[in-house]
């Protein structure tokens, strides 16, 4: 074919197609999405065949010129194409991990964490990494919004005020809806807004609830504290359904600190030992010395077992009543629980169930062990989870009863992340006035009579502290890339004393943060050093723990077993890309493989092989997931299957964070012109939601145990996996001569290498 050719056959394609896909991230930014490329075996060959003809072509032809000036004029101290890096605070989650930023032309171009924070010690996660491109969003909100109309911030703050001086007249309930905030200024300014009401409270939740560790302590030692769980000193760490490493509560700084005590170079060698009990396979069990599966309903039985174990070789009476026969071998809990004794106050015991009882028996066997004050700190508490499902429990009740005069929500979509979402978005609609902060439209902002979007963290002043002592500086990068103003900014504005992100920044530090400072620094120098740094260590608050008070763990340490009437247990889970789905505008973190299951773009319904077979499904077959009408209205979901090895055979396991609003622009992105194959479900949307199956009742957010029936629908929908060869499977006449098949992984004990270095190794083949 000649070039003239060529060229007229490219030209029919673009007028017939549209222009060729750049993929999910040019989509990101805003760049035209192709048409549907869908073509036989003929046409992906000539396709095929003329690309690089196509390619040479594009080459002998000048590229578009495109104009970018990152400055008008150009600051004395950057010098064009050189990069420039800045310390600041990630706000990806509420973890408050230590960043370095990359920055070239004034533009911000990579995230890596800061090696020097005394949180994360250099670790940034998926998360943190990937929220750069929530900076250069194109569907990010840029302006105020009123009922769904672009609107001027000067006609909303008129709006809000009016009807907020109308509700001060009339004595009004004024609510403040967030999740975990741990920015001093941003408490400090909500404290200044609600006090201008006669009544306001703020409550906050967290879709990744911890809040029964924080009940717990308050029963056993009167203050309602996250404790920082000290994975650095732990030499026995067991873990009950806690996923530490992956998505509970801060897993960068856990992290690093597990990886201190498991350090075989350098220095003295340290091996801990880390047991993990769980029903589905987590990446924290998989890192696990020994793991064992038990069924969600198992696991306060688990505890009772190990409390009792280590209260008879402590020598003292046991905190738990009688116990029926153990869900796990005897000699498994015998060996656990010696090796806590031993280790004692070196030992550490965490669990990721939102059962207050459960949590209290946790509490009460790291008492026995000697663990607070080594291995749990409650004098420099972690405020990096700090929601209440008691007050959002309330606050449901108001709005249902129509008391709530206004209502503002900031960092939470409580419309997708809550069970009963569709109720709530009704009971919103009758609340006379709703602010919503939100940076997109989606479940929540979508049903608020006002949207006043908060600005991306690399483009505003900001600060936290995230552990007790630990307070960190976030400093903007980049001129803001459209109309949107910071939470600290608007709620001064709404409190009538409209002042600047810098300005309430710096007055804060200077009567609450400078004066708990440890060195003679003038406050000028305090913060200059803090910004440089990121972050600066000060003197924590007086600790409000008091010791520890002998508490009965209640039934949930001795719970109905798992049932056996063909239904399976549910479990809810966070993945490390999605968590509760504040990242689902982010194609990068779409097509993050997950790393246990290595899936992308999609959730699924985790069985493991025996339960698949059981029922008749293979890797890709949908099925539905029905909730029994016995707990309330019944929910249903219908989702591709995942064979999860390792994962309890009565459990179904489903990730939260997808199927929410706006995911649909991701409906034409990846080579359609080659598989012409959906992005998204029927929906249009990436996922499902799972967070209506869960249940809130009793100020407790169940994510598991609920029995749930898997059912067949007879339709297929192929997952994204990027890696399958995790299986192998040898055919009986291909078996070694001599012995059977062999492991893929040789593996041994630290014991049996240091007698034989041979140790783990298979035999010699036969002959």
């Amino acid at each position: 074919m000649s070039q003239q050719e060529t060229k007229r056959y490219w030209a029919s394609l673009e007028q017939r197609d549209g222009a060729p896909d750049l993929g999910p991230t040019a989509e990101f930014f805003d760049v035209p999405a192709a048409g549907d490329w869908r073509t036989n075996r003929r046409g992906f060959l000539v396709a095929a065949g003329f690309g690089v003809a196509g390619a040479a072509l594009s080459s002998c032809s000048r590229a578009p010129v495109e104009q970018a000036i990152p400055f008008l004029v150009q600051p004395e101290s950057v010098t064009p194409g050189r990069a420039s890096f800045y310390a600041s605070t990630c706000a990806g989650c509420s973890a408050g991990c230590g960043l370095i930023v990359k920055s070239r032309d004034g533009r911000p171009i990579k995230l890596e964490g800061n090696p020097d924070h005394p949180i994360s010690r250099g670790g940034l996660c998926a998360v943190g990494q990937a929220s750069i491109l929530g900076l250069y969003d194109s569907r990010r909100l840029d302006a105020p919004t009123r009922d769904g109309q672009r609107t001027s911030w000067g006609d909303a703050d008129r709006a809000i005020l009016q009807a907020l001086e109308e509700i001060r007249r009339q004595g009004g309930a004024v609510r403040l809806l967030t999740g975990t905030i741990t920015s001093p200024t941003s408490q400090a300014g909500i404290g200044t807004f609600l006090r201008t009401f006669a009544d306001a409270r703020h409550m906050t939740y967290d879709a990744l609830s911890v809040s029964a560790v924080l009940d717990a302590h308050q029963r056993t030692h009167g203050a309602r504290v996250l404790p920082r769980f000290r994975f650095d000193r732990a030499e026995v760490i067991v873990s009950v359904d806690a996923d530490f490493l992956g998505t509970w509560i801060s897993p960068v700084e856990y992290t690093a600190g597990y990886r201190v005590g498991r350090a075989l170079d350098g220095g003295p060698a340290q091996l801990s030992y880390h047991a993990q009990f769980e029903s589905r396979m987590s990446l924290t069990g998989a890192k696990a010395d020994r793991r064992v599966v038990v069924a969600p309903a198992e696991a306060g039985l688990v505890l009772a077992h190990l409390t009792d174990r280590v209260a008879r070789l402590a020598g003292t009476a046991s905190a738990v009543g009688p116990l029926g026969p153990p869900p796990v071998a005897s000699e498994i809990l015998d060996e656990v629980a010696g090796r806590l004794w031993t280790a004692r106050d070196k030992s550490l015991v965490v669990c990721g169930s939102e059962d207050v009882g459960l949590q209290v028996a946790c509490n009460t066997l790291n008492h026995t062990l000697g663990a607070y004050g080594g291995t749990i700190d409650l004098d420099r508490p972690s405020f990096q989870g700090g929601g209440n499902l008691d007050e959002l429990q309330t606050l449901l009740g108001e709005l249902s009863s129509g008391s709530v005069s206004a209502l503002f929500i900031a960092g939470v979509n409580p419309v997708y992340e809550l069970p009963e979402g569709e109720a709530l978005a009704a009971q919103l609609k009758k609340v006379p006035l709703v602010v919503s902060l939100g940076d997109h439209v989606d479940e929540t902002s979508s049903v608020a009579r006002f949207v006043c979007p908060d600005r991306h963290y690399l483009e505003s002043w900001g600060d936290a502290e995230p552990v007790a002592g630990v307070v960190c500086v976030t400093q903007p990068l980049v001129q803001p890339l459209g109309g949107t103003r910071p939470l600290i900014e608007s709620l001064a504005a709404w409190s009538g004393t409209p002042r600047g992100a810098y300005e309430l920044l710096r007055e804060n530090w200077r009567q609450a943060v400078h004066p708990r400072a440890m060195t003679g620094l003038t406050f000028d120098a305090f913060w200059d050093r803090a910004v440089h740094d990121g972050f600066v260590e000060v003197t924590p608050a007086a600790p409000a723990a008091r010791a520890f008070v002998p508490v009965a763990p209640g039934p949930a340490a001795s719970v109905a077993p798992p049932a056996t009437d063909g239904t399976l247990a549910l479990v809810l889970y966070p993945k490390v890309g999605m968590l509760d789905g504040r990242g689902a505008h982010n194609p990068w973190l779409h097509e993050l493989p997950d790393p246990i299951t290595k899936a992308t773009w999609d959730n699924y319904a985790c069985l493991s092989p025996a339960t698949a077979v059981a029922i008749g499904a293979a890797e890709g077959d949908v099925v539905r997931v029905e909730t029994s009408a016995e707990a309330g209205p019944a929910r249903a979901i219908e989702l591709p299957v995942y064979v999860q090895p390792g994962q309890h055979d009565g459990v179904v396991a489903i990730a939260l964070g997808y199927g929410r609003m706006g995911t649909d622009r991701f409906a034409t992105v990846g080579p359609r012109w080659l598989e012409a194959r959906p992005t998204v479900g029927e929906d249009g949307r990436v996922g499902k939601n799972a967070a209506p199956l869960a249940t809130l009742s009793g100020g407790v957010l169940r994510y598991s145990g609920a029995p749930v029936r898997v059912t067949r629908t007879g339709r297929r929908r192929p997952l994204a996996v990027t890696q399958s060869h995790h299986s192998l499977s040898v055919p009986a006449h291909l078996a070694p001569a001599g012995g059977g098949r062999r492991p893929i992984v040789r593996e041994t004990t630290l014991a049996a290498y240091e007698k034989d270095p041979a140790a783990g190794s298979h035999g010699h083949h036969a002959p």
